[in-house]
């Protein structure tokens, strides 16, 4: 049986669903019997090959059948669907690279559903074995979702004496892949019982070293209808859901092995011993090698052997870390949006303790809270003395810990009594520049919304009380009273850890962390904070990030693509971004990359796809004039067709618009095609080794494969479709 953990959506009063979802799923492993020689498991052994190889993960989409008045249900759910494919797409091109293996993967069948009853005179030679079928089996599930039988094992009925009678064949299994993702967009009694959560999923079954091989991630109708939830929110909680299913749980903790050679030599591996214990306050603590040392290193206590802490809001097993520790982590119990998450290291040590992935720690972003604060650090004995700023006393106005936000000093279940600068519920994210203030309003505190604005703890103001004006700054005593509060105001990196300020009407100022600094024409004073601006070397994450100039890209242009739909079929202004959402993920899986060749689609009301393509900064693979050369030619052999809303979209015709500015990427535009193609197809081989060494988890060992040519997907119009 299988632990399921729930990512929760904005405030930490919603309950986990763990035990609950883990009663539901019963989690197999392969019989014990050999499997034939080309049975799919995480510890074969090819030849000239002993390296694992990256994760590969191969998802599979579930459609909910339409309930009779369903209708408005139908229509949610379709909306939901092409933002969950995206998300999962991109989720798992995280954690997974592109190579084959020898044998298909094939899952195992639940005996205790097929088989009514089996043989139990151990004399017999076929003991044990199913003698009477179960007349009500209907196949195998997974937390809902129906496995087909191409992905499974066959089954037989044996007599008492003789070979058995064949119900069901092996079916032919999914190639090149290590773990098959089953998909759900559903509304379920849980997504109705707890209206914050986003998905929640499970693990279902094992490989003979008891890894993870096959799970489903079931998304809530209701929260993919939100416009709060944005495209990177959806990524993130799939990246939560997917490591819940590939490892990090509770039920699957005892299952964890060591590997003192890695798991490229798994006949050197054995169970863990201890993965968890319990220390001498109660507290379940992870205490595997990698993570302890990987929690030192982070709290800045070298030497010294640390358990990382586990949330135990529901129960004696978990599958979170502990939040007061560990805040901003990707594995904590509670969902504070993208720009608040992190793939940390602690996290990623996890994995590599497991002893069935080989990690890339490299890709690991960094966790900024508690970083460097020792070993009193998120103790509820200490949170509240005021040693750390990362948390606060009372309940006044400030700064989030990562200065995107303001914040308010507040609480919530899972962080126990402490305290830390909350987001406020409405307008607190100083890098949106939507929340700034309209032309002409009133802004006495200088104030500036902006993708590169952070929050600053300050009393700046513009304005003075009668009488003040004629005194000198220093002797205007209502200032020294002025509270310090988070405001917005626009910085600029200079080196790491290093930044100038900038206020509404004043030129840019150095701001020395740790210091307080005056601004020209403002009373008061402006914080610098420490340690928390500048930090890191990564680049910024694109929804931070000062918006991109085309004249720095390689090259831009616009794709537009004329849809023929059925005769007399109108459609609105949603229902046409919804079909332009449809036709872009159709196209994105046709082109064989990722979205970040696809900017801004549209649909007119004649039925006018339109896409601008530039290659944004970090995005891998050919460049924006190959991808559109291979582009058109697939779409001239083979259109695409869309199905929305009952009907099916076919692309007639694409054309090409180029602005009239030179780049060098338009030489290859004018080769000829025989040349455009095969430096096409160079480009996306090394594009591939590029992505393959920054993949994140990888298994083994297999065999390389490669594909020469892009190629495009279509998937049945119900049922199950593998994106």
């Amino acid at each position: 049986k299988m632990l399921l953990s729930l990512l929760l959506l904005g405030a930490a009063t919603s309950r986990c669903l763990h035990d609950e979802t883990q009663k539901s799923v019963r989690l197999l492993r392969p019989p014990s019997p050999q499997r034939p020689s080309n049975f799919r498991s995480s510890s074969l052994t090819l030849p000239g090959s002993r390296d694992p190889q990256p994760l590969r993960i191969q998802t599979c989409y579930v459609r909910e059948p339409v309930p009779e008045g369903g209708w408005d249900l139908e229509r949610d759910r379709m909306n939901g669907e092409s933002r969950v494919l995206a998300a999962v797409n991109e989720a798992a091109q995280r954690l997974q690279g592109i190579l084959a293996v020898r044998g298909p993967l094939l899952l195992s069948r639940d005996p205790a559903q097929y088989c009514h009853a089996v043989w139990g005179d151990p004399r017999t030679p076929n003991y044990h074995r199913c003698s009477l079928l179960n007349p009500g089996y209907k196949g195998e599930s997974c937390l809902g979702a129906r496995i087909p039988d191409a992905h499974l094992h066959g089954y037989a009925l044996w007599p008492e004496q003789g070979p058995p009678q064949l119900v069901q064949p092996d079916g032919p299994g999914v190639p090149n892949t290590d773990f098959l993702l089953y998909v759900r967009v559903a509304h379920t009694s849980k997504c109705h019982r707890e209206p914050s959560i986003i998905a929640y999923a499970a693990c279902c079954q094992l490989d003979s070293e008891d890894r993870p091989l096959a799970g489903t991630i079931v998304y809530c109708t209701q929260q993919l209808t939100s416009p709060r939830l944005s495209h990177s929110d959806i990524v993130m909680a799939t990246l939560h859901e997917l490591l819940h299913a590939l490892g990090f749980s509770g039920q699957l903790f005892k299952k964890w092995r060591d590997c003192p050679s890695g798991p490229s030599v798994p006949e050197n591996c054995s169970t863990r011993q201890q993965v968890t214990r319990r220390d001498e306050w109660g507290q379940l603590l992870v205490t595997t090698p990698s993570v302890s040392r990987s929690l030192a290193k982070h709290l800045g206590v070298h030497g010294v052997s640390l358990g990382v802490p586990l949330e135990e809001e529901q129960g004696p097993l978990s599958s979170h870390w502990e939040a007061r520790l560990l805040q901003g982590s990707i594995m904590t119990a509670t969902f504070d949006g993208t720009q608040r998450t992190r793939l940390d290291p602690i996290t990623l040590a996890a994995f590599q303790d497991s002893g069935w992935y080989q990690v890339n720690h490299s890709a690991a972003q960094e966790l900024l809270w508690g970083q460097g604060s020792g070993l009193e650090f998120g103790l509820v004995t200490t949170c509240g003395t005021g040693s750390s700023d990362f948390f606060c006393t009372g309940s006044g106005l400030g700064c989030h810990y990562l200065h995107l936000d303001k914040g308010s000093c507040s609480s919530d279940p899972v962080l126990e009594g402490c305290r830390m600068y909350k987001p406020l519920a409405n307008r607190s994210e100083c890098w949106k520049k939507e929340n700034g203030f309209p032309p002409g309003a009133d802004n006495p505190h200088g104030e500036i919304y902006h993708s590169q604005s952070r929050c600053f703890l300050a009393n700046l103001t513009s304005q003075l009380f009668p009488g003040d004006k004629a005194r000198q700054r220093s002797h205007v005593p209502h200032l020294k009273e002025v509270a310090l509060t988070g405001r917005c105001y626009l910085h600029h990196c200079t080196e790491r850890g290093a930044y100038n300020v900038q206020v509404e009407g004043s030129p840019w100022a150095s701001c020395l962390p740790g210091k307080a600094i005056q601004i020209p024409g403002y009373y008061g004073l402006l914080f610098c904070p420490r340690g928390r601006l500048c930090q890191t070397n990564e680049g910024t994450d694109a929804s931070t990030a000062p918006p991109v100039s085309l004249a720095s890209q390689d090259l831009s242009l616009q794709l537009s693509l004329g849809l023929a739909g059925p005769p007399g079929h109108s459609l609105g202004k949603e229902e046409r971004e919804e079909l332009a959402e449809a036709v872009l993920q159709a196209l994105v899986s046709r082109g064989g990359t990722g979205r970040c060749y696809f900017h801004s689609p549209s649909l007119t009301s004649g039925l006018v796809f339109s896409v601008h393509m530039w290659q944004s900064p970090g995005c891998q693979g050919p460049s924006v004039g190959m991808l559109h050369r291979a582009l058109t030619l697939t779409l001239q052999k083979q259109p695409l067709e869309v199905y929305y809303g009952g009907a099916t979209f076919t692309t007639e015709y694409s054309k090409l618009l180029v602005p009239l500015r030179h780049n060098p990427s338009m030489t290859c535009l004018s080769l000829t095609l025989g040349l455009c193609l095969a430096l096409l197809i160079l480009v996306g081989a090394l594009g591939t080794v590029a992505y393959q060494k920054r993949a994140t988890l990888q298994v083994g060992p297999s065999t390389p494969h490669h594909s020469s040519e892009l190629q495009g997907t279509r998937g049945p119009a119900g049922g199950i479709r593998e994106v």
